[in-house]
């Protein structure tokens, strides 16, 4: 074998070598980026639930439906049926709804990574959800807030696990 010979498998192994690298970046690149919008999403979640249940205060409540009285607002749907369906307070009602907006905010962070989730973390994951589909405060709140408001792949999610079977 002469010079020229070994000069050319060096090159080639060279060029491959450098496939290999640029390949090896892109997959680096594409995990940081999948990293940074999972912490750039888990922010925002957590912030939201701060805020949220910052809402959720009794003085806040009474606030906001002194205000929104003066104002000629009008109760939510989902305070509005929660009020007519079971006899409570417009106060206890928003009570209940700041609560359910807190606790679906954390379902929306978990939905587009479910499938990270082993198994066991999963059903115990799913378990609440399938409270949608039941008589009661979950259900009226899915109809009358989620349905209406919610995101539609994680309406979609929610339909699915309501068509399974427990």
């Amino acid at each position: 074998m002469n010079w020229e010979a070994i000069g050319a498998v060096g090159q080639m192994l060279g060029s491959i070598a450098v496939f290999i690298t640029l390949g090896y970046l892109a997959v680096q690149v594409r995990h940081a980026r999948q990293t940074g919008q999972r912490a750039l999403s888990q922010g925002r979640s957590q912030a939201l639930r701060s805020l949220l249940t910052q809402q959720a205060d009794e003085r806040m409540i009474r606030l906001a439906l002194k205000t929104n009285a003066a104002l000629g607002g009008q109760s939510t749907p989902f305070v509005r049926a929660l009020m007519d369906e079971t006899w409570v307070t417009e106060d206890e009602a928003m009570l209940v709804m700041w609560t359910q907006i807190t606790l679906w905010n954390y379902f929306l962070q978990i939905i587009p990574h479910v499938v990270e989730l082993p198994p066991m973390e999963r059903r115990q994951f799913d378990v609440p959800l399938r409270s949608y589909g039941r008589p009661g405060p979950f259900r009226l709140f899915y109809q009358h807030y989620i349905r209406q408001l919610g995101h539609p792949d994680a309406i979609r999610y929610i339909e699915n696990l309501l068509a399974q079977p427990n």
